[in-house]
């Protein structure tokens, strides 16, 4: 198999929950290719779906800097964001997350992650702001939209309050 068929077959392997294996194909073909961003990317990937985030992190930041491009730099932002975030390191999450939003502004997932980030900072108005941002730019629940008037206002006026 080339390093694209290997890819896929390992991709095919994490889908059917096989994540032992699809990880042992990475690993054999990072031998072949240790500098590959897509590689590293997807190594990176084998151990965060094990739940092994911080083993994740150097191989996403790796993936990155060797060049990683396109659609799986964003997902690699994403993945590095939530890894770091899952792993306690909120201001670097933040930062990656926002980094991935900036750079892929029309990739929604971005900026959900972000906003979980925002919440584990110790960010609650910026988190809700942005979830509520997102909801009310992709909804299509006719009962949330009747309120978008108020939900637009109350997104920049979450602490306000009415004294009689």
């Amino acid at each position: 198999m080339n390093k694209s068929e290997t890819i896929a077959r390992a991709r095919e392997l994490r889908q059917q929950d096989q994540l032992e294996a699809s990880q042992e194909l990475l690993f054999q073909l990072m031998k072949q290719y240790p500098d590959d961003p897509l590689v590293l990317f997807e190594v990176g990937g084998s151990f965060d779906v094990l739940g092994e985030e911080a083993d994740a992190i150097p191989y996403y930041q790796e993936a990155i800097e060797a060049g990683l491009s396109g659609p799986d730099l964003q997902e690699c932002l994403v993945c590095l964001g939530s890894s770091l975030r899952v792993t306690g390191q909120f201001e670097e999450a933040v930062d990656t997350l926002e980094e991935a939003v900036a750079t892929f502004p029309h990739n929604n997932s971005g900026r959900v992650f972000l906003a979980l980030a925002y919440y584990s900072k110790g960010a609650y108005e910026a988190a809700t702001r942005l979830l509520l941002s997102l909801l009310l730019e992709t909804t299509q629940d006719d009962d949330i939209l009747a309120y978008s008037g108020a939900l637009e206002y109350y997104k920049e006026n979450l602490d306000e309050v009415i004294a009689e």
